[in-house]
């Protein structure tokens, strides 16, 4: 039986209600996708080139940064092609600079298990103006939705001058929190629209220190590098 969805809690309480004997509606639906009758297609499915991923740095918040000569304070994280393609279109307004990524790898360094923050950008093409219809895989419900694509790309203090809550300057990186550069991040790039794509949706993921990590590996390069975003 396929993996029960947690955002299908609900549903799933109503089915157990049954006994697991519904046969009709969404909690009969969603019977038939757990015994993998219905199944879940992903349309507009990313091709693998999109995926890859590739290292980055930035300086934790939850690690004080040294200020000794030549320090380098930036860690190592990751993101996907895809990702840095959504950010660059939005570059002139939330910089590499305002994140805190540090492109160079040799100013960067390994912890194992370090996760950075991800800011997780959701755009649209500008000229989509209404949501399409879809039907649930699982439920067989329809809903509309837009045509989105999401990229997490990594976060972490910076040099750049972000603001507090109140509104004052932060010119001392060890002074910044993550919740600063959220509210600033957010301030960036929410509803803005550049280079024929419109940010419709900022969330945001904690920075973590569980236990492994990807490094050293640097941007592809070549022809079959994608630099565009799929439709």
């Amino acid at each position: 039986m396929a993996k029960k969805h947690k955002r299908f809690g609900a549903l799933h309480a109503t089915l157990k209600a049954t006994n697991y004997s519904a046969t009709s509606g969404a909690a009969g639906e969603y019977l038939n996708y757990l015994k993998g009758t219905n199944k879940l297609v992903v349309a507009r499915k990313l091709d693998s080139k999109y995926l890859v991923r590739f290292n980055v740095g930035v300086i934790p918040f939850d690690i004080e940064p040294s200020t000794a000569s030549g320090a380098i304070n930036a860690y190592q994280g990751t993101m996907t092609v895809v990702a840095n393609n959504i950010l660059s279109k939005f570059n002139g307004s939330a910089s590499d600079g305002l994140l805190g990524i540090e492109r160079d790898l040799t100013k960067t360094k390994e912890m194992p298990g370090f996760y950075p923050a991800l800011v997780h950008i959701t755009v649209v093409p500008s000229a989509t103006t209404d949501k399409a219809a879809k039907t649930s895989g699982i439920t067989k419900r329809t809903y509309k939705a837009y045509p989105t694509r999401t990229g997490g790309v990594p976060y972490g203090r910076t040099t750049t001058t972000v603001k507090d809550p109140n509104g004052a300057a932060i010119t001392d990186i060890s002074k910044e929190t993550e919740e600063d550069s959220r509210g600033y991040i957010m301030t960036a790039l929410k509803g803005i629209t550049a280079d024929s794509f419109k940010c419709i949706g900022v969330s945001f993921t904690p920075e973590l220190h569980p236990e492994a990590g990807f490094f050293g590996v640097t941007k592809p390069t070549g022809s079959n590098v994608p630099a565009d975003i799929p439709a």
